[in-house]
């Protein structure tokens, strides 16, 4: 039975990723939010190439794609396959230790797909049906002109007409799985009350990151918790977080870490969501987590979080869910993801 209760983009996703995954990363970004933002909701490929490229510089300054398929390609990636990210609604990309990474691209509804098929034709794809949708494919080829254009994943990509959506992935294993799902043959992420609790507190975010699974605390303590306390300032807050270490009280294990951003009044301000197993334990973690957020420290940037990644406007418990609230440095969204990629979070780690 689905426990989605908040319609958004990032929810539709979850309808899209399987639930037996021991762990999952997903990369999410709302396109039409984004564009919207900036002016740009008119936007598509064919359009004028200044507004283009102002939707790419603006995406590293004020604005963030935790997710943007073959960005690097984006001055060319529309006249050599038929599409670029101006003409998604929203884009996710899904990688777990089960997984490969696996792009879902939700198109504008009044997208023609037709360009892109016989791109596909031309090259030598391979056309098939599973479940529904068109199934692209083609063995990779490193002496094809065309494989250094764009992401490997386009070597196996479905296309599902109904919903206007693709789902690319380098090899077919996943694009079966997902189309499976897709089709009701096993349970998705709209049934993990943990996942789902978080993409509702996030409430909407242009853009954002799910990490999901009891271990994913372990990516953020590369070191003993206690050499991350150690460099708080503060000497009697650093005793009393050791005191609560040795008793077994700090840190404690989430399920699903969420980190996504949105705009509000002219700004990008952050949201940091961890869900635990019950309230307690979001209460429990609240006091070290939260230090460790206003006053830790980048291992990255060899400087403090707040000169680094974000400041803090408010932390809390909430349910079972531990949030802050944040802005980012210099207003760029970026630095939240960033920081997750570079395994940069010390108040995002655990204690066992």
């Amino acid at each position: 039975m689905e426990c989605l209760a908040l319609a958004s983009p990032l929810a539709d996703v979850l309808e899209l990723v399987p639930r037996a995954l021991a762990d999952a990363m997903i990369s999410f970004t709302d396109w039409a939010q984004i564009k919207d933002e900036l002016g740009l909701g008119f936007l598509a490929s064919d359009g004028p190439e200044a507004f283009r490229l102002e939707l790419f510089r603006r995406l590293s300054q004020d604005h963030a794609a935790a997710s943007a398929y073959a960005l690097a390609y984006s001055r060319t990636h529309a006249e050599t396959w038929g599409w670029d990210s101006a003409d998604l609604e929203w884009e996710a990309n899904v990688v777990s230790s089960e997984l490969p990474l696996t792009y879902i691209l939700k198109l504008r509804d009044d997208f023609d797909f037709s360009a892109v098929a016989a791109r596909f034709a031309e090259r030598g794809f391979i056309q098939t049906e599973s479940r529904g949708a068109l199934v692209y494919s083609h063995e990779l080829d490193p002496r094809a002109d065309w494989i250094r254009t764009t992401e490997l994943s386009i070597l196996t990509t479905a296309y599902v007409e109904e919903e206007k959506m693709m789902i690319l992935s380098s090899y077919p294993a996943p694009i079966e799985i997902l189309l499976a799902l897709r089709a009701g043959e096993f349970a998705a992420l709209t049934e993990d009350p943990f996942t789902v609790a978080a993409v509702e507190h996030l409430n909407n975010p242009a853009s954002a990151i799910l990490m999901r699974g009891l271990g994913e605390c372990l990516r953020f303590t590369p070191d003993p918790v206690l050499d991350l306390i150690g460099k708080a300032p503060s000497e009697q807050d650093t005793a009393e977080l050791r005191a609560m270490a040795e008793e077994k009280k700090l840190l404690v294990p989430y399920r699903t870490l969420a980190v996504g951003y949105r705009e509000e009044e002219d700004r990008p301000v952050g949201t940091i969501v961890f869900e635990y197993d019950a309230p307690e334990l979001a209460e429990a973690d609240l006091p070290a987590r939260c230090l460790l957020a206003e006053e830790g420290s980048s291992s990255h940037y060899d400087a403090p979080i707040a000169e680094s990644y974000f400041t803090v406007l408010n932390c809390a418990a909430k349910d079972s869910a531990l949030i802050l609230v944040v802005v980012p440095v210099n207003d760029q969204p970026n630095r939240l993801f960033r920081m997750i990629l570079y395994r940069d979070a010390p108040f995002a780690g655990c204690s066992s």
